[in-house]
């Protein structure tokens, strides 16, 4: 196995994998090409990785088993993923927190309506093992509704997919407070959901447009452990379009209305 090479905290983490693998390449005496047919992709590709473009994980944990990595490339691409998943979070929340209107299409009830309990049970899902303070991480999702609080509170519409209101999560407690708040939610004027039928064709995974003060629009995608913000028009006009047509298959707010409180009976202990 490679000599463990020590991480420098000056040096990217895209430059140090492309070191990694480099280096690894010429203690076997190896060429690009011969590394090329070994995990089954082309030269070209081999030297991108060797120039700071990391490869995906699958290839990863090719590249891992035939340089005898121990593992360690694997790991430094989830954690790179894990992190551009944090920053791109963090702007578009950023943005959100300014936005004049809020267009979203959601697999779940959107944090800018969930309750602590419903907000808990969620993060304890996606973090079986307690790496993150859960308890911090709900405060703040929650401060973050205080938007709607002010004198000029944003414009929400929300699609949400109906397996949101029947999916039981944490407890059925927590499932009927939930949609009470919802409920409550849509009695302000600036806060409108329209349900998609369960039997209507839905993306795997949530969109979320925002229209901030400079009257500029961008762009949210989030999957399970993946998230993507975009600013360019040509990215956001893609998502846009993919939204109209989850709109376009909605029900109305009124008929919507009548769903979420016939969701809310099936969740009676």
């Amino acid at each position: 196995m490679p000599a463990e090479k020590e991480i420098d905290p000056s040096e990217s983490l895209e430059s140090f994998i492309a070191d990694m693998v480099r280096d690894a390449r010429k203690q076997r005496g190896w060429r690009q090409q011969d590394l090329a047919a070994k995990v089954f992709s082309s030269t070209t590709r081999i030297s991108e990785i060797e120039n700071g473009d990391p490869p995906d994980l699958k290839l990863g944990r090719q590249l891992d088993q035939v340089l005898e990595l121990g593992g360690r490339l694997a790991n430094l691409l989830v954690i790179r993923d894990r992190s551009a998943f944090r920053d791109y979070a963090q702007n578009f929340l950023r943005d959100q927190a300014r936005a004049r209107a809020i267009h979203q299409f959601s697999l779940v009830i959107p944090g800018l309506l969930q309750t602590p309990g419903y907000a808990r049970a969620i993060m304890q899902l996606a973090d079986p093992d307690g790496r993150t303070n859960i308890e911090a991480d709900v405060q703040r999702r929650i401060e973050r509704q205080t938007v709607f609080d002010g004198p000029q509170p944003p414009w929400l519409w929300v699609v949400l997919d109906e397996s949101a209101l029947l999916k039981v999560m944490g407890s059925k407690r927590i499932m009927r407070e939930q949609i009470e708040l919802l409920l409550e939610a849509i009695e302000r004027p600036c806060i409108n959901v329209q349900v998609l039928r369960a039997e209507r064709a839905a993306v795997p995974g949530s969109v979320s447009l925002l229209t901030l003060p400079s009257g500029e629009h961008t762009a949210y995608t989030e999957g399970f452990i993946t998230g993507r913000y975009m600013v360019e028009p040509t990215d956001v006009d893609q998502f846009q379009r993919i939204y109209d047509r989850l709109h376009a298959d909605a029900l109305g707010t009124v008929e919507s209305e009548a769903i979420i409180r016939e969701a809310l009976g099936k969740h009676d202990d």
